[in-house]
This record gives C-alpha cells, sequence and structure tokens, in this order.
C-alpha cells in the first residue's frame, strides 16, 4: 500500500487551518511557520497567512515570550536560565526572550525563588549525605538557578552546601 498524499492547503484553506493550530493554544512564529510550511501548496501563503496574523496581532513572540516566562516561573518554579533555554527551542529571538525573562524576574528573589523550588521539588529531608547535597544543587543548576544562588538555598538546609562553592560556575 502506497503512503498516502499529504494534504496541502492554499489560501483560505491555510489560513482556516493556521486559526485551528492558534485556537489550540498559544505558538511562536517560528512554530507556526514550521507547521503552516509543511502543510502549504504554496511558499507565498505562508507569508501572507503570518503577515495576516501579525497584523492582526495574533501571533506576536513578543507577548508569547512574557506569558511564557510569568506561567514557568509562578507554575513551574523554574530559574531564569531555564526559561531562556526553552524560549530558544521555540526559537524567540534572544533578544525578545531576554527581555521577558528579565522583566518577569525582576521582583524575584533568586535564592528565596531557588528555597521554594527545592522544598517543592526536592524535599528536602537529608543533605547531611554528600550526594544528596550535590544532587539537589545540580537539580538547581538544571533548571535555571545560579550556582551562587544554589549554593545560598542549600546554605539553608546544610552546613555542608560551603563545599559546593568552589564545584560550580555561573
Amino acid at each position: 500500500m502506497p503512503p498516502r498524499a499529504r494534504e496541502r492547503y492554499d489560501g483560505e484553506a491555510l489560513w482556516n487551518y493556521a486559526l485551528r493550530l492558534l485556537a489550540g493554544r498559544s505558538m511562536t512564529i517560528a512554530e507556526v511557520k514550521r507547521k503552516l510550511t509543511a502543510k502549504a501548496a504554496f511558499e507565498a501563503d505562508v507569508v501572507e497567512t503570518l503577515s495576516k496574523l501579525k497584523e492582526m496581532r495574533v501571533l506576536n513572540d513578543r507577548h508569547y515570550a512574557d506569558s511564557f516566562a510569568t506561567a514557568r516561573r509562578d507554575g513551574a518554579g523554574f530559574g531564569k536560565q531555564r526559561v531562556l533555554r526553552e524560549l530558544a527551542v521555540k526559537q524567540v529571538p534572544r533578544t525578545v526572550a531576554e527581555t521577558a525573562v528579565n522583566e518577569a524576574y525582576a521582583e524575584v528573589d533568586e535564592v528565596d525563588h531557588a528555597v521554594s523550588f527545592l522544598k517543592r521539588k526536592v524535599r528536602p529531608t537529608d543533605f547531611s549525605d554528600p550526594k544528596h547535597l550535590q544532587s539537589a544543587f545540580r537539580k538547581l543548576r538544571y533548571n535555571g538557578f545560579s550556582s551562587n544562588a544554589a549554593v545560598k538555598a542549600l546554605k539553608q538546609f546544610s552546613t555542608n552546601a560551603d563545599e559546593l562553592e568552589d564545584s560550580g560556575d555561573d
């Protein structure tokens, strides 16, 4: 049995497809462009559809980055670097991502945020064991907290956290 031919959209059909995509969830310009390009019969229709969406302010990377950064800060409790990495994966321009993340984290004390993250995600019960302490440190670093903030947060749970200061860099 031969593979089924992909359905290709042009003009109005591509516009309706784009609206269905964006009705489901917010997306970056790059994500929408990739999906439209895969379905479009003509490249000119992709360009026209994207420009219409931008003109109507339905598609805006700055707005997307602002809401994404706020949601990741409040919902998942991630640090700045993790949010910047995720926005880079979604192909949000670096300057737009940095501005959004810096604004979202402007009033956030990174150490307090890291402590809150530890309490929710790691359950700091026994950090006297160096393996648990290192694991918590790595978890904080992976989730976007600076080495300095991670060490300061871990110092609230263990006196052995001083040993971590030499092991990480910002």
